[in-house]
């Protein structure tokens, strides 16, 4: 590259040019103060991340009212448990409607999480079949 591409085409004075390169080097500098800011900021935030996996999953038992069948499940404990109901009922031939989902006396609704429930490793879940109907007299 010649020097030539390097000049501006009007040709400053001399303390222009240095006014410019004053601000090149303060602009520079600040870029640097960002990247090294943002290199340790992303520094902390792994070393964050590689602590979190261990909570982040949880172990579930989903097991039927009759003791008959058992079900283990892995999921993030952000997870909604309207996916885990879906995935039992997928892998079993049910409807999700056809069951109730129910973890320490209440009912699993969709929006439901492990978190929000305060679930543990090992827990369970117990389901029972939906009962619909029961016209009155």
């Amino acid at each position: 590259m010649s020097d030539s591409e390097e000049t501006p085409k009007s040709v400053p004075s001399t303390s222009e040019e240095n006014n410019e390169q004053q601000e090149k080097d303060q602009n520079s500098g600040d870029a640097d103060a960002a990247d090294a800011g943002s290199g340790a900021t992303s520094a902390g935030a792994l070393e964050v991340a590689e602590e979190k996996p261990s909570d982040e999953y949880i172990r579930l038992r989903v097991i039927t009212s009759d003791m008959t069948n058992e079900v283990h499940f892995r999921v993030k404990s952000a997870t909604s448990l309207g996916r885990l109901k879906r995935s039992y009922c997928s892998k079993m031939g049910f409807q999700v409607d056809e069951l109730r989902f129910v973890f320490d006396g209440h009912r699993i609704t969709e929006d439901d999480t492990p978190k929000s429930l305060g679930m543990i490793n090992d827990d369970v879940i117990e389901i029972y079949q939906e009962r619909t109907g029961g016209g009155g007299m």
